[in-house]
């Protein structure tokens, strides 16, 4: 399984979606996190997921949901 279906393996079973940086992606899934990174970014490009940069709190630790 590559990182593009584990990282929407992950957003399928979280419905509302999850509050993490690349980091705790990295320690979830175990990949690279360059990897990581360009993964979400694609998927964001995508239509695929959405990205909402938080204004409070820890800006490193976007929420990340699938779009409906």
């Amino acid at each position: 399984m590559g990182v593009r279906e584990k990282i929407l393996k992950v957003l399928e079973s979280i419905p509302q979606g999850v509050l993490y940086s690349t980091t705790d992606w990295h320690r979830i899934l175990g990949e690279d996190k360059r990897e990581i990174r360009r993964t979400l970014d694609e998927l964001e490009a995508e239509g695929r997921i959405e990205v909402v940069r938080s204004r409070e709190g820890r800006k490193d630790k976007p929420l990340y949901r699938l779009r409906s």
